[in-house]
């Protein structure tokens, strides 16, 4: 006898402990009667990869079956979604390619069973699989499936300390990542870290544009699953993704077009998840999807015979059993679940028997009332253990248990044997916990109706215990828990809210500052959405002026990685003026506050949806700023002087004569001078930007291009991404604007050498004027190409682009009319008109234009020069004069 599994035998012998038993994980996961000891990961001669292994503790038959006797749950009527998703693991494995597949049925369906029945299949075809599952707290824990992946592949504990862990994962990076699947396998291995919250101290992801990072991570991953896919096939299992993030969805969108090797991904969900992402997997080659729906009569009869073989069961019963169950796998089997709980169905000389009564038996309508049912009938310390499992979550241990049903542990683990007889909870293989046994609920909708009968007046010391034990078990590593730390907390404030005196101060406190620093660590992961509501749950939590100004801020600071300048505007603007008068006093964060703001409005324009403030609006906050700056050369008093300098980009330049734009001028160049005697060359950019601002504004590009010189000396100092792609965007823009189209071409290419994949919203900068010079060189196909990269940048805006990438729309028109492609340029002129405001000057000139070329005269006419039309002077008369020569009034051109 040969071959791998043999050979992986006589190394684990080889490995074993003399008199010790080590059995691979795989093994030990089908093995009944025996218990395990803890996961560990060897390196055996012959496999490139660590192979999961545990000894083996005992095996007896002390160790009794899990379950009822003779009851069996076959998989039923589910053969041809089976082979299906064989077929696709067997097409990805040959064709060596991704593909991803979502299983879509309603709980209790059959999604687990089916994947469960798959993985065997698939490990039979030596698949190597990893798993992780989407918790339904709040929105969902963002990266937990991946987190438990990482985790399992490093063997990574909970309990393990912070230099430990990161050890391990830095270990299985450098045992997995080769320069085959990433260009830097100890920053992937970093990305990967970071993803579950370790920092790695070599490798500084903190102080990272968000976007950045996200993009880091979506590689880190990417390499990280085409390396598991490089020996054998790999499948990928990612439960519930009706609960997961956007951002998860992201990431698994990408890596499945963008993996290297064969990988199939098996996401299970609830139609729920068409209602949150309708286009997910539309239109992709890749992906697949199948829809469980209820077995029909004839499966169900069939399900009910196999369960169990039943003497005596009236015919009466054995049809309301189908009736009320309607072609649910699951509440079919809990039905007889409780007949057998009931005593109506006895098991009797190896055979079950229906007692006379059964005929009388009343079954509940719905799956939650059966089960409720079943949970009256346990011991009222069963029940207490199973409520608190239910609080601590899907996954639990008996610790925390233990702590919230307030009994010994002997007791807990005596209820947890009941639990697991019943068939309501299972327990692991391994545990993420050193010395605790890791159980699971058998459904989630088990856990679901377990804490619902918990009273309401219990949940909210519930939860407080349970955050109080994660902090104690993570220790130094409850940073990685800040998520579900601020689920716990702030549940327990929402609950107690409903009692007399309200939430406790220390217990408000907690919820308000981990529901922060969650919102912080989502917002550097761009997981935008969730940042923002996490800060929203903080600012409606705070009890001070204080507390009020930091969820302000973090507010702010989210909504402006996520294009929404208006909203940063608003809360920077709110936040300032909350923190002024508060003891005690903080003058510089006050002028810093306010010089956040008016940068949104002055120099980000663009990021806003809509109209920006009123001048007199964002002066009076200029000039909160400035009254509260400390003396001397300050960070703030640098962004200040900046934005006063680049006023005019912002508002209209009109009544400002040479003598006051030179002088403007000369405080973003002092701005400049001052970061750089700081040593702050990313602020040193700004302000040069700021320089240039009341130049470009009226249209002067031939004094803006020496200040963009004089910034060009410090770019290789650089090291923010925006500053890096504004850089090369101001570069392009002001060459394209005095007719060196070439030139401003050579600066694009750099700026996209320098920025694609660090940042969309830098590379949406650049390469809009990479489109605009490839158009206006004739190389119209390269254009388009170019548009393209520039829409799938904008992902789920790709028709609502920020202002600054507007132009590229109006450019694309021309090219599909100019081409008699009138299909997609109808597309285009839906989309275009719809981005029209009062300060539309990036888009007035290219829009201008395409009105023409497609006949528009009329409405071509009715545009108004925008307020700051001199942006693009050049550009804009140029197409006024295209559309006054369309419409023969030769006078006017």
């Amino acid at each position: 006898v040969t071959g791998d599994a043999v050979n992986v035998a006589a190394r684990l012998q080889s490995a074993a402990e003399p008199g010790g038993i080590l059995a691979s994980e795989r093994t030990a996961r089908g093995a009944r009667g025996f218990r395990f000891g803890e996961a560990m990961r060897l390196d055996l001669k012959g496999k490139g990869q660590a192979v999961p292994a545990m000894e083996l503790l005992e095996g007896s038959a002390a160790i009794q079956d899990r379950g009822v006797p003779g009851l069996h749950a076959p998989m039923v009527g589910r053969d041809e979604e089976l082979s299906l998703l064989l077929t696709l693991f067997r097409r990805s494995a040959t064709e060596g390619r991704p593909n991803l597949v979502t299983i879509y049925g309603d709980a209790g369906v059959g999604k687990s069973r089916l994947t469960s029945e798959f993985v065997m299949g698939a490990e039979r075809e030596r698949a190597t699989v990893v798993r992780g599952r989407c918790l339904p707290y709040g929105d969902g824990i963002t990266y937990w499936p991946l987190a438990e992946i990482l985790k399992g592949h490093a063997g990574v504990l909970d309990s393990d300390p912070p230099a430990l862990t990161l050890e391990k994962i830095r270990k299985a990076g450098r045992e997995l990542l080769t320069k085959d699947v990433t260009s830097d396998p100890d920053r992937a291995t970093a990305a990967l870290a970071f993803t579950v919250n370790v920092a790695d101290p070599e490798f500084d992801f903190v102080s990272l544009e968000p976007r950045q990072v996200r993009q880091e991570i979506h590689a880190a991953w990417r390499s990280f699953f085409s390396a598991l896919a490089a020996e054998t096939p790999l499948v990928v299992i990612v439960d519930d993704i009706h609960w997961a993030d956007p951002a998860l969805l992201d990431l698994l969108d990408e890596s499945s077009e963008r993996v290297v090797g064969p990988v199939l991904f098996v996401c299970p969900s609830r139609p729920d998840l068409t209602a949150t992402r309708p286009a997910w997997g539309g239109g992709r080659r890749n992906h697949s999807s199948i829809a469980l729906d209820p077995l029909t009569p004839e499966q169900a009869d069939r399900l009910v015979h196999e369960l169990l073989t039943i003497e005596d069961l009236p015919a009466t019963v054995h049809a309301r059993i189908l009736e009320r169950a309607e072609g649910n796998p699951f509440f079919l089997e809990e039905i007889v679940r409780q007949l057998i709980d009931e005593g109506h169905l006895v098991r009797e000389g190896g055979r079950w028997r229906a007692l006379d009564e059964i005929e009388r038996v009343v079954i509940p309508d719905t799956v939650q009332a059966v089960l409720a049912a079943r949970f009256d009938l346990l011991e009222a310390s069963d029940k207490r253990v199973l409520q608190a499992a239910a609080v601590v979550g899907r996954v639990f241990w008996p610790g925390p248990v233990a702590l919230l049903a307030h009994l010994p542990d002997d007791a807990v683990d005596a209820s947890l044997w009941v639990l697991e007889k019943r068939e309501l909870v299972l327990s692991r293989l391994t545990s993420s916990l050193a010395k605790q046994q890791e159980l699971i609920f058998k459904h989630v909708l088990i856990r679901d109706v377990a804490y619902e009968s918990l009273p309401r007046r219990d949940r909210t010391d519930a939860h407080a215990a349970v955050a109080g034990w994660i902090e104690e078990t993570a220790g130094d590593r409850a940073g990685e828990m800040a998520e579900l730390l601020a689920y716990h907390l702030s549940t327990a404030v929402a609950l107690s809210r409903d009692t007399p005196g309200g939430p406790a101060e220390d217990l408000r406190s907690a919820a308000f500052g981990w529901l922060l620093r969650a919102s912080d660590e989502a917002r550097r992961r761009l997981v935008v959405r969730k940042a923002q509501r996490l800060a929203e749950e903080a600012l409606d939590l705070s009890a001070d002026a204080l507390e009020r100004t930091d969820a302000l801020e973090m507010l702010a600071e989210a909504s402006f990685v996520d294009y929404s300048g208006d909203l940063a505007w608003r809360y920077y603007r709110e936040a300032a003026f909350t923190r002024v008068g508060t003891e005690p006093p903080d003058g510089p964060r006050v002028a810093r506050l306010a010089a956040l703001g008016c940068d949104v409005a002055v120099r980000w324009p663009g990021s806003m949806r809509g109209e920006i403030p009123a001048e007199e609006t964002v002066r009076e906050l200029w000039e909160l700023g400035m009254s509260h700056l400390p003396p001397g050369d300050t960070d703030e008093r640098i962004r200040l002087l900046g934005i006063r300098a680049g006023w005019p980009f912002a508002f209209t330049p009109e009544g400002y004569s040479q003598a006051e734009l030179e002088e403007l001028e000369a405080a973003g160049l002092e701005a400049a001078e001052m970061a750089l005697r700081l040593g702050l060359p990313n602020r040193a950019s700004a302000a040069y930007d700021h320089a240039i601002g009341p130049w470009l504004a009226r249209g002067w590009y031939g004094r803006a291009i020496p200040i963009w010189e004089r910034r060009s000396e410090i770019a290789h100092k650089v090291t923010d991404i925006l500053e890096v792609g504004d850089f090369h965007s101001m570069g392009a823009w002001s060459h394209y604007e005095v007719g060196s189209y070439g030139r401003a071409l050579e600066i694009a290419d750099a700026g996209i050498d320098a920025v694609s994949g660090r940042g969309p919203g830098a590379e949406l900068h650049v390469r809009g004027w990479r489109m605009a010079s490839l158009y206006r060189l004739g190389r119209w196909d390269d254009a388009l190409d170019e548009f393209a990269s520039l829409r799938g940048l904008l992902e789920d805006r790709r028709d609502d682009p920020p202002y600054f990438a507007t132009h590229a729309f109006g450019m694309a028109g021309v090219i599909r009319e100019r081409r008699g492609d009138r299909v997609q340029s109808d597309g285009l002129a839906a989309s275009i008109l719809r981005m029209v405001t009062g300060s539309s000057g990036r888009l007035y000139p290219s829009l201008l234009r395409f009105l023409v070329v497609r006949g528009d005269l009329g409405q071509a006419k009715a545009l108004r020069r925008p307020p700051n039309w001199a942006i693009h002077a050049g550009d804009a008369l140029e197409a006024e004069a295209e559309l006054l020569a369309a419409a023969e009034e030769w006078d006017g051109a």
